[in-house]
């Protein structure tokens, strides 16, 4: 850490509190640590804009040219889609850090669901219903020539999961949010869906699922959330130091779990669902 001339331990103490990364928020016993005036002006200008069409439309328009780096020369209704997308997106993440905040004040005792599957379906349609914001969002984009419906059919069905395990452990969450119970869900961000099926000559042909190759919109990427995950290997008993007998895991794969998170909205909750995907840091040679 710099050496701080001519200012008080308080203010660096401040300082310290105001570049700390944690998880979920800060606890109340921490608050004061805070400079007021720093936080006031956060709240101001992070607040979500109205939610009237014109606002909707000046958010969309953003994401098209900043976001996706589009025109209205060169939009076409995916891009269109994905820029619709990342505005919904920005009023799920103002719901969804309130939500944190919210309980890291009052620390309540939290659900943690975890499934291998979770068939959450397509999530533009399912944000804007439970925002009630599909009229006018349909009636933003349409005024910037689109049509809402053909809109919600260009997003990739995340198809994490059949019909049975995977529908019913999204339907816990959309439940667990609804009814504003403080939960996460833990589940795989698997690199392909369940598959693509297409009848060919009157047959089913099966093809892998990428609903990857254009990124997802919903998801929120935390890079800084890994943990170490080992497979094979063998464990060795050793004595320590000390002369106790004590077991090390050595040898196997080592892969590393990246935490992205996705958001739920009912009423002013957000449900977290918190997808792992894993990657490799070493070479194998």
């Amino acid at each position: 850490m710099p050496v701080f001339r001519n200012r008080s331990d308080e203010d660096v103490v401040l300082r310290d509190y105001n570049h700390k990364r944690n998880f979920t928020g800060l606890p109340s016993s921490q608050l004061s640590l805070l400079k007021k005036e720093a936080v006031t002006l956060w709240q101001k200008l992070s607040a979500v804009d109205p939610s009237d069409p014109e606002h909707i439309q000046r958010s969309i328009v953003k994401h098209a040219t900043s976001t996706l780096a589009r025109t209205v020369f060169n939009v076409d209704s995916f891009a269109a889609y994905q820029a619709t997308a990342h505005s919904v997106r920005d009023r799920l993440i103002e719901f969804w850090n309130e939500t944190q905040q919210y309980h890291t004040l009052r620390d309540p005792k939290r659900i943690y669901y975890l499934s291998l599957e979770f068939l959450l379906g397509r999530s533009l349609d399912n944000a804007l219903l439970n925002l009630g914001l599909k009229g006018n969002y349909g009636a933003a984009v349409g005024g910037l020539g689109f049509n809402m419906e053909d809109l919600i059919q260009e997003e990739v069905d995340a198809a994490l999961g059949n019909g049975g395990l995977g529908r019913l452990a999204a339907c816990y969450m959309d439940s667990l949010a609804c009814l504003e119970y403080p939960a996460w869900g833990y589940g795989l961000r698997y690199t392909y869906g369940i598959f693509k099926q297409r009848i060919i000559d009157g047959f089913q042909n099966e093809f892998p699922d990428y609903w990857l190759n254009f990124g997802n919109p919903w998801e929120v990427p935390r890079l800084d959330v890994v943990y170490e995950v080992r497979f094979y290997g063998d464990a060795v008993k050793y004595i320590d130091a000390d002369g106790t007998t004590r077991w090390k895991w050595e040898g196997g794969e080592k892969v590393y779990a990246v935490a992205y998170g996705v958001g739920f909205e009912f009423d002013t909750l957000v449900f977290l669902l918190r997808n792992i995907t894993f990657i490799r840091r070493e070479f194998s040679f």
